[in-house]
């Protein structure tokens, strides 16, 4: 069959994934119930953490996370500004203020060292991004955060299945935000969850996910239920419904299986793509296990003779879907109004910008397409190539 395009993204159910979310239809009752604390228990037990409330959005979760642990106006945070905005908003809507520190070239995560030059008195937390599913460095995040008492709240959007040294992520920091959007790892359409090691954040994030009512609120429409509940703080419209996190609950059974398909699809590419010196792959690290939520190539500028928008241009031409993983904060308007940021601030972001392409990628790619994506590449190199 002939391959006359590869998307960047698509995802593909099985009966079972779908069989669950019909049944959660079919059995009447749709929005948070038993499905999502199910999930809720089975998620948490595979990134080790000890508890954790579904939220509507990893963005809804990292606000939550930041809310419990009492960020509020005149505290800052320390994060990257190579992300998503998400990570950002959360910081704002509780008052706080975010503090940029830029990234490591190779793994465009964080630098740690970056951190520390960026501490203040006002310094309350750091909020660490797992780029791609990458790790970040968190036994160095760890011990500044203990060194200068600070709160860890770990972006983990790309995060699902990732470790470092031994222990998968939401073993981590004090709290951690994992997404289940459209295009994750493992998907509830919409939706995320928090986890943590503390059962009273856990708790005090479920209360206020659902306008602060108490925590057996959801159960009044049961027959166990009743019609009286207390609204105990102010809370938000913040949970997760059970037609969502049945299709999560299902999917998490073959989680594992995905995860391998992702490894296997990486190191397609890898293979198709390690001879061109006009690429860099993406970064791995000895101690880290890679999510693989994103396959992202940085372009050797200095080797060719068009920059990295008008390679994207030639690969659309080419039919190969693809995005950039992530136009820095510092551009984007609101930000960069709002706090003066300049590009010239942070040169390594800025560069990694200018260079990325993040290609297709998920657990049904075939190798045929994997073929087809590199050898699109290898045609516009050769077009380009400088001599």
């Amino acid at each position: 069959m002939k391959i006359e395009s590869v998307p960047f993204f698509r995802m593909k159910f099985t009966r079972s994934e779908i069989d669950a979310v019909t049944r959660t239809i079919k059995s009447g009752w749709l929005t948070t119930g038993n499905i999502s604390h199910q999930l809720e228990d089975k998620f948490c037990r595979y990134v080790e953490a000890r508890y954790g409330a579904a939220v509507g959005s990893c963005t809804a979760g990292l606000h939550l996370a930041l809310k419990v642990l009492g960020l509020s106006r005149g505290d800052e945070v320390i994060t990257t500004p190579y992300t998503f905005v998400a990570s950002t908003e959360a910081i704002l809507h509780c008052g706080a203020r975010p503090v940029f520190a830029d990234i490591d070239p190779v793994t465009l995560n964080i630098d740690p060292n970056r951190i520390e030059e960026k501490i203040t008195p006002r310094t309350r937390a750091v909020v660490p991004v797992h780029i791609a599913g990458l790790p970040c460095r968190m036994e160095i995040i760890t011990r500044l955060a203990r060194k200068h008492k600070l709160l860890i709240v770990n972006d983990s959007a790309h995060a699902i299945g990732a470790e470092f040294k031994g222990k998968k992520i939401g073993a981590y920091g004090d709290l951690s935000s994992f997404s289940f959007y459209a295009t994750k790892n493992l998907t509830t359409a919409e939706g995320g969850i928090v986890t943590t090691n503390s059962r009273k954040l856990a708790d005090e994030i479920r209360v206020l996910s659902l306008h602060g009512m108490d925590k057996k609120a959801w159960k009044r429409y049961l027959d166990q239920g009743s019609w009286y509940y207390e609204v105990v703080s102010l809370g938000y419209k913040y949970n997760l419904a059970d037609m969502n996190a049945a299709l999560g609950l299902a999917m998490l059974d073959r989680l594992d299986i995905l995860q391998q398909k992702r490894e296997r699809i990486a190191s397609w590419y890898d293979q198709a793509l390690v001879k061109f010196d006009e690429i860099e792959l993406p970064a791995r690290e000895r101690d880290s296990k890679h999510a693989w939520h994103l396959y992202i190539i940085k372009l050797n500028l200095d080797k060719l003779k068009i920059g990295r928008d008008q390679f994207i241009r030639e690969l659309t031409e080419s039919g190969v879907g693809t995005s950039v993983h992530f136009i820095p904060l510092f551009l984007q308007p609101f930000y960069k109004g709002k706090y003066g940021l300049s590009q010239k601030k942070f040169p390594i972001a800025m560069s990694a910008f200018e260079r990325v392409i993040s290609l297709p990628f998920y657990p049904d790619l075939r190798k045929a397409e994997v073929k087809f994506v590199a050898d699109a590449i290898s045609k516009i190199i050769s077009k380009h190539r400088k001599i």
